[in-house]
């Protein structure tokens, strides 16, 4: 039922220096809440100390712009189908406060580093975004021009649009979990909806059912960049290593799954899940992950990671399980396609996958 999606310019000119050189990545953690304002901010934060970093992408986690307390909030709080927006945003966005603010925030965190945290924590303390304002990817756009770097924004609540392929009459009432590839322009470059929606009860422990707000993509996605071909998932796509066959199959050499896990789920099977992608892929698996509490009915558990293609992990944010949790914070790491070119030369699963494909 799946069909592909493919977004990117020429893999010959993509590719001419990729395999040569490593490139830094940046991936922020984060704990949202319903303040769009606020989250803005931590983003904006997370930008300027990834630009400080030199870092040439910045990852963010599933629900980075928002995370609501109800159904009726999540779906009251969609955005507008990325195809109704421009990336030319209107002189009056442009000079709105939240846009001088995340422009500034960008500035400052650039030049003091993470060493100065700046502001309130606290989303009781900062006034949320007016119909008037930009809307939260205008935002994100903003950041990522100021910061001239790519973004991965990991999930946002996307409307439906009249006439869209991916949908059907039942799901008019519901968002798409939406994965956004932004150019260092601000231009949206891929967006991927999330596929498999978590439906899960645990008694005594968790009970999230994602279908509720949400109706499920159809399409896997894949994004070239100057530093290699992304394949996108979110969160509880990484449950179905079909998924990423798939993805690899079409090219994929970074895996993406910006996430917010339960705190149960991730104890039990995160860092399990995201080092067997990588290993069974081949691929980096970079993961953005949400921390900490987010209203009182919602407690992620962070542990944003890098893996490398050989399943060894780069990098761990930490998480609530070891008393990590200030937000937001970030960890950067390298990324070398040449390790995994090497890995993928020396054992050549891929090709064996092929050969044992009558099975």
């Amino acid at each position: 039922f799946l069909s592909l999606c493919y977004f990117g310019a020429s893999r010959s000119i993509l590719m001419s220096s990729a395999a040569t050189s490593t490139t830094r990545i940046a991936v922020a953690q984060l704990c949202s809440t319903k303040n769009k304002r606020h989250n803005l901010l931590s983003i904006a934060k997370c930008a300027g100390w990834a630009k400080k970093s030199q870092a040439r992408m910045l990852f963010l986690p599933e629900a980075c712009g928002f995370i609501g307390e109800t159904a009726a909030q999540t779906l009251s709080n969609g955005e507008p189908p990325t195809s109704s927006q421009s990336s030319e945003i209107s002189i009056a966005h442009e000079s709105s406060l939240i846009a001088q603010q995340l422009r500034e925030t960008v500035q400052r965190c650039c030049e003091q580093g993470q060493q100065e945290k700046l502001d309130s924590n606290d989303p009781s303390d900062v006034k949320d975004l007016a119909s008037s304002d930009p809307s939260l990817l205008q935002c994100l756009q903003i950041i990522s021009r100021e910061s001239n770097m790519w973004m991965s924004i990991g999930g946002m609540h996307v409307l439906r649009k009249d006439g869209d392929e991916e949908e059907d009459s039942s799901e008019a009432e519901r968002v798409f979990n939406t994965h956004i590839i932004l150019d260092p322009t601000g231009k949206v470059e891929a967006e991927y909806r999330k596929i498999h929606l978590f439906d899960v009860d645990i008694p005594g422990k968790v009970r999230l059912k994602e279908s509720n707000t949400t109706a499920p993509g159809r399409n896997i996605v894949l994004c070239d960049t100057p530093f290699g071909r992304l394949g996108l998932s979110t969160c509880y796509d990484v449950r179905f290593p079909e998924l990423y066959v798939k993805l690899v199959e079409q090219g994929a050499e970074i895996i993406l799954v910006p996430s917010a896990f339960t705190v149960p789920t991730g104890h039990a099977h995160w860092h399990t899940l995201l080092r067997a992608r990588a290993i069974e892929s081949q691929c980096y698996v970079i993961a953005s992950a949400q921390c900490g509490s987010h209203n009182a009915k919602r407690t992620s558990y962070g542990h944003s990671l890098v893996v490398d293609p050989w399943g060894e992990i780069i990098v761990d944010a930490g998480g609530v399980d070891s008393g990590e949790t200030e937000t937001p914070t970030l960890v950067t790491a390298d990324i070398d396609l040449s390790q995994l070119i090497s890995i993928r030369q020396r054992m050549p699963i891929h090709q064996h996958r092929k050969n044992a494909a009558d099975y």
